[in-house]
């Protein structure tokens, strides 16, 4: 038998059998991810963990949404906070059980990974991007950890293969997906209205503009809500959350470092706040402000601030280091996982950018325009999460397309 045909043949089980592989492949990443939450219990690492699990308590005792059970807040966007208060009141404010919000979406990731695959190129392709996503050692990471990107990933996969389908009940669950992204990881939220554009246009003679329309409807019925809520509670107009001025002023300040994340010297404007006796809302304001009048007073360091920015969103350092969990072998676990990948989404768009599926063309625009829109604020590693699952499916549609040619020649 030629390689050729054996490599076909090896191509067509595959493409028969994607399904049980990648029901498989669901299997091994709540094994993977659910063990890893069993070893790390009960036990909190990180100050965004701790934060999360008193916003979800405090609604769990229906003291509202509150960091001390008193004074509304809105500082951390609600939906991920909400997702964790369902579980923290049936588990009696167990970690261990509030960690497997993140393995369930991750298996949910893994499904929908092969459901995008098959749509965009093969169920080949829908298989590989399966498995390689249920054994990504990022996100097998960050779904153990109290954080919202590997939920985020979910939202957005799901918000893209339920508008794919083009069926009215598909399109209403995209756009409940979409509203859920918006109050979960609010970067994402320019997201939804790209794929909402996407169907409107792609299906524009078929009644694409109306489907269009409906998702971007339903998208807006929860950030809608929230916005009453946090007008109610706060006497302000606040859309989703009070931190977009803390990040901007991260990222764009004279201490600013394309790397720096959140270590960053503005002691001088915290003091400010407190001294004209802000209140949540008016230091998010001010923090904003101040942003801004640095990006004007200083353009030419602000852009190439902002290009350093956009370089280091495709790092492989480990955040965990800086925490005492991890380091050296962590990054290299990275390094070796997420430069092939990229290469290889790379290679698909741009050597068969001329043969790649509407999906495809989707999934780099939605990765293009959120690595420009992360680098307005400031980037870190476990932000770029919700991009690896993108990059991967472009990943696996290359895997696949080499694949198919290399068995037909």
């Amino acid at each position: 038998m030629t390689a050729a045909a054996a490599s076909r043949r090896a191509l067509d089980w595959l493409d028969e059998r994607a399904g049980r592989v990648a029901l498989g492949a669901v299997v091994l990443a709540v094994l993977l991810a659910g063990g890893y939450a069993v070893v790390l219990g009960d036990s909190l690492r990180y100050l965004d963990e701790e934060v999360y699990v008193r916003l979800a308590g405090s609604l769990a005792d229906g003291a509202g949404y509150s960091a001390d059970g008193v004074q509304p807040t809105a500082y951390r966007p609600p939906g991920y906070p909400f997702l964790l208060s369902a579980v923290h009141l049936l588990s009696g404010g167990s970690v261990l059980a509030m960690r497997f919000v993140g393995v369930l979406a991750l298996a949910g990731c893994v499904w929908l990974s092969y459901r995008l695959g098959t749509r965009a190129h093969s169920p080949a392709a829908g298989a590989i991007a399966a498995v390689v996503t249920a054994g990504y050692p990022l996100f097998v990471y960050t779904a153990t950890t109290l954080y919202p990107q590997i939920p985020a990933l979910c939202l957005l996969l799901a918000c893209v293969e339920f508008g794919a389908r083009r069926r009215w009940p598909s399109v209403v669950l995209a756009g409940a997906a979409g509203g859920l992204l918006a109050l979960t990881v609010p970067n994402f939220a320019p997201s939804v209205l790209v794929i909402a554009v996407w169907l409107g246009w792609r299906h524009r003679r078929e009644g694409g503009l109306r489907l269009a329309a409906v998702l971007l409807a339903v998208t807006a019925v929860l950030p809608a809500a929230w916005c009453v809520r946090n007008a109610v509670a706060l006497g302000e107009f606040v859309p989703v959350s009070t931190n977009n001025g803390i990040n901007l002023l991260l990222g764009n300040s004279e201490h600013a470092t394309p790397s720096s994340g959140t270590a960053v010297d503005i002691g001088g404007y915290e003091r400010e706040a407190v001294a004209r006796g802000l209140d949540e809302v008016g230091i998010n304001d001010y923090f904003s402000d101040s942003a801004v009048e640095w990006i004007t007073a200083n353009p030419g360091d602000a852009v190439v601030l902002y290009l350093g920015k956009v370089a280091n969103n495709f790092t492989f350092s480990s955040e965990a280091a800086t925490a005492g969990q991890g380091g050296g072998a962590a990054d290299l676990l990275l390094a070796v996982t997420y430069y092939p990948v990229l290469a290889l989404a790379l290679a698909r768009v741009l050597l068969v950018r001329r043969r790649m599926s509407a999906e495809e063309k989707l999934a780099a625009g939605l990765i293009v325009l959120n690595v420009l829109l992360l680098a307005v604020f400031f980037t870190r590693l476990r932000f770029r999460v919700p991009l690896d699952g993108l990059t991967i499916l472009l990943a696996a549609t290359a895997v696949a397309g080499f694949w198919r040619g290399r068995g037909t020649r």
